[in-house]
């Protein structure tokens, strides 16, 4: 295994505990609101999980890219 493969699925799996976390965080916050929770710092993680979300997402998918950059190299 080369250090690119390596590389690729530390991102990926840095990535899915990412998309893991920012979940859990978007499912707390979203009970804390629904039980009548006024705390602002509910609506700032609900903000902060979606971007957190979005910002491993697009880790996924550039690494999903490379992917296949390296398959069409070796085909």
């Amino acid at each position: 295994m080369d250090a690119s493969a390596v590389n690729l699925n530390s991102s990926t799996t840095n990535a899915l505990q990412g998309l893991k976390k920012a979940t859990d965080t978007l499912d707390q916050a979203a009970q804390n609101i629904a039980g009548g929770s006024l705390d602002p710092q509910d609506v700032v993680s609900l903000s902060q999980a979606a971007t957190n979300f979005k910002a491993n997402a697009a880790v996924l998918k550039t690494a999903d890219q490379a992917t296949q950059s390296l398959l069409n190299i070796t085909a």
